[in-house]
């Protein structure tokens, strides 16, 4: 019987067959050689004696960028967001830099200074990284290269500064919003959405009865195809409750075809209704934000008025509390200090006044 991972197994003629990966094609894809003798031990032995060699060959003349082109393969447990993700960083930042370098011939000094060349903010620095980081894991179990990404040094993450409007902001925001599709503004103010989410929202994932949306797809655009794919991650599909008011608004929304925004019965494309929000804000005399704002923005109101860390998480579909106390803390802090703030009114209105102070120091000095 064949021991798994091994790839041997009996052959109808009696005789044992084992495989082996020989080398790898220019797109990273496997090249298998065969070996057969009539005991198990005897393919097992030369199996070994073959992996060996063909460790130290494969792959001799493959590139990183061919490498990158095929993975990650087809078969990956990945979604259509992250796989578009992976191929915009590849394709914009990895191949054009480093591309050019044999796989056999990475070194961590050429990762590191690669890293250290690029002209981008700590944050994306360390998603190239994390996808080159994967994808050399990856060639690495196929012995195309070494371990090269273990010892390079990242950039030290910044405090990334959190889009929000104040509430005067935001009322001056509602109060301009008049066409149909604007309420996917109140829609992420007042839930917290993703533009993605936003856009894939139709209108069977909305329960009138029970005032509640349910997240089950975002949208991307991938090979110049407009999809409709499932959310990044499990925490992301969830169940939203409604303020009424909201609601209202919603029954009051005219529908035209499937989805809550609608372009001629199809989904609004994200960019689209991104342009569209620009221009909202300029003719409102607002301040050129991200959309993503509105979900900062939302996030920010809800600890204000008293919602826990935990719900407000669920909510928003993040993965864990910490993610959500990591971005939002300083929200907190900032109401908290407005509130205490507050007690500077009792102080003054029992505090003596100006005269009386001076007058006791004098008295004092006596």
């Amino acid at each position: 019987m064949a021991r798994r991972g091994e790839n041997i197994y009996k052959r109808k003629d009696g005789r044992y067959e084992g495989r082996y990966i020989k080398d790898y094609d220019e797109n990273g894809k496997p090249l298998y050689g065969y070996v057969y003798a009539k005991s198990y031990g005897e393919v097992k032995a030369i199996l070994a004696n073959r992996r060996v060699c063909g460790e130290q060959g494969a792959g001799s003349a493959l590139t990183l960028g061919d490498w990158l082109m095929g993975w990650p393969g087809k078969g990956a447990a990945l979604k259509e967001s992250t796989l578009l993700l992976y191929r915009r960083h590849i394709e914009r930042t990895i191949i054009p830099k480093i591309g050019g370098i044999k796989m056999k011939a990475l070194t961590t000094d050429k990762i590191q200074q690669f890293i250290d060349s690029l002209p981008l903010a700590p944050a994306t620095v360390r998603l190239v990284f994390n996808v080159l980081r994967q994808a050399l894991r990856d060639a690495r179990d196929r012995g195309l290269c070494k371990d090269v990404c273990a010892k390079v040094k990242l950039p030290q993450k910044t405090a990334e500064k959190v889009e929000i409007l104040t509430p005067a902001q935001q009322q001056t925001l509602e109060a301009s919003l008049s066409d149909g599709n604007d309420i996917g503004i109140l829609l992420c103010l007042y839930t917290g959405l993703r533009i993605g989410e936003l856009c894939a929202l139709r209108w069977n994932d909305i329960d009138f009865e029970k005032s509640s949306l349910s997240v089950r797809g975002t949208q991307v655009r991938r090979d110049g195809e407009l999809k409709i794919t499932a959310p990044k991650s499990h925490a992301s599909m969830r169940t939203i409750p409604v303020p009424d008011f909201i609601m209202e608004r919603l029954r009051l929304t005219p529908r035209n075809g499937e989805y809550v925004l609608s372009n001629n019965g199809g989904p609004v494309e994200v960019r689209c209704y991104r342009r569209s929000f620009k221009r909202i804000l300029a003719a409102a005399g607002l301040p050129n934000i991200k959309f993503h704002a509105l979900r900062h923005t939302f996030s920010s109101r809800a600890l204000e008025v008293g919602m826990d860390y935990k719900t407000l998480s669920e909510v928003l579909g993040h993965a864990s509390v910490a993610t959500t106390m990591d971005l939002y803390v300083h929200s907190l802090d900032e109401y908290k200090r407005s509130q205490m703030d507050k007690l500077r009114k009792i102080y003054v209105g029992n505090s003596p006044s100006v005269s009386a102070v001076s007058n006791i120091a004098k008295t004092a000095s006596l």
